[in-house]
């Protein structure tokens, strides 16, 4: 996925953003959390970029690339789409293991195909709007794509988003998407956004219900600079969030 804008320009603009930003007299308070959505967050770790490990009940990673770290032998792996820095075919054999799951988009299918005597295990390809299960763990595609990038994610190619039910709560990888008014109807708790220009991250994060949402596919700085924004400026009983990116050292 490519940035619309330069980092630097990104946050600067989000910068100039706060400071012109006037808070209500009463600020909206704290949203309480639910105890799953709580207890799941300290689970979740970022490597950078997309690459998201959720080491609960089941390891699941989203979009592994850059891994290092402790990497614990992944359940499912799920990919949203075949750019370089999303698919890695180095970083998913790394967590390969003897009961690993691979789903990947239609968009990676021939990317796995290029690669499955190398991976030794098969895919699962799950188009939008297709569900499965994996041992109990729930998993729907949802759509992915948009023009925000220059054009870099039309729907025709295929790409996916995922929501992943696991240990009481709903995870959701929105993948490389804009906004769409059919994201209000994603059943989800924790909502991961790749950033993307301010007004169709603004978008996304007053769309989705999720009552967390985590931003990625930046540096650290970046996305807490940006989630602090959001925190001010967006109501609706939301949190916003940023993770330290970086190897896995728990």
């Amino acid at each position: 996925m490519k940035r619309a804008i330069p980092f630097f320009l990104f946050i600067s603009l989000a910068l100039v953003w706060v400071a012109g930003y006037s808070p209500a007299a009463t600020a909206e308070p704290t949203p309480i959390l639910i105890p799953s959505v709580q207890d799941a967050i300290p689970k979740l770790h970022w490597f950078g970029t997309s690459a998201i490990l959720y080491n609960g009940s089941k390891v699941l990673y989203f979009d592994p690339i850059s891994l290092g770290g402790n990497l614990p032998k992944a359940d499912i792996i799920l990919v949203t789409h075949a750019h370089s820095d999303h698919w890695s075919l180095a970083d998913v054999k790394k967590i390969i293991g003897p009961n690993t799951t691979l789903i990947v988009s239609p968009w990676c299918a021939s990317n796995y195909e290029a690669a499955k005597s190398d991976l030794g295990i098969p895919d699962i390809v799950l188009s939008e709007g297709q569900t499965t299960e994996v041992n109990g763990i729930s998993i729907q595609a949802v759509p992915a794509y948009g023009s925000a990038y220059g054009k870099n994610h039309p729907r025709e190619a295929g790409g996916a988003g995922y929501i992943v039910s696991i240990d009481g709560i709903r995870l959701y990888e929105a993948g490389g998407t804009d906004a769409y008014p059919d994201m209000a109807k994603s059943n989800c708790d924790i909502a991961f956004i790749n950033l993307n220009s301010m007004g169709q991250n603004k978008a996304m994060a007053e769309i989705i219900p999720a009552k967390v949402i985590i931003f990625v596919h930046t540096s650290s700085i970046g996305a807490k600079a940006v989630a602090d924004l959001f925190n001010q400026s967006i109501g609706g009983g939301k949190i916003f969030m940023a993770m330290e990116a970086g190897p896995n050292n728990p």
